[in-house]
């Protein structure tokens, strides 16, 4: 798609199915890919309009467990 965004991360393993279900819960801001060829790193894919609320809210979760922004593309 072309309005879509990825926000990269790097995450703790065993946390990424709570991270789903959370970005989930908000509705349309964002969907969680996991990336199998690199452990603990995942994709969030957002639009201009979500971006920013992802944002806060991987921060957020990030005073929980490890959350790290690799990229955005």
């Amino acid at each position: 798609m072309k309005d879509t965004l990825k926000l990269r991360y790097e995450v703790d393993p065993t946390e990424i199915n709570y991270i789903d279900m959370i970005i989930k819960a908000y509705e349309g801001i964002g969907k969680v890919n996991v990336d199998h060829n690199k452990p603990g790193q995942i994709w969030i894919d957002v639009t201009k309009g979500t971006k920013k609320e992802v944002k806060e809210v991987m921060a957020d979760l990030g005073q929980e467990f490890k959350v790290k922004l690799i990229s955005e593309e």
